[in-house]
């Protein structure tokens, strides 16, 4: 993957997305000598995406198998919050 310092990549940003689009290269943009942002294909972007996307929904799974009580349904958790409302106004 190459480097480019943030004000040669702006120069050459047309020829450097046109790298990336066409030729599939990944370009590190760096600013004060750290790198700070990357040109990507897209299609590597939706991966990414798609990949993060898995692993919410597989975190999530994992937590609600970990519950020790039965998830409660809207309707059922509306109306305990309607009481809970009652018993605060007695």
């Amino acid at each position: 993957m190459e480097t480019y310092a943030l004000v040669e990549a702006r120069n050459q940003l047309g020829q450097l997305v046109g790298r990336v689009r066409h030729g599939h290269e990944q370009i590190l943009i760096s600013e004060y000598g750290k790198p700070a942002a990357a040109l990507v294909p897209v299609e590597e972007l939706e991966e990414l995406e798609r990949l993060r996307d898995e692993a919410d929904v597989a975190e999530a799974r994992r937590r609600e198998a970990e519950r020790s009580e039965p998830p409660v349904g809207h309707d059922a958790f509306m109306a305990q919050l309607e009481a809970e409302d009652r018993q605060a106004g007695q």
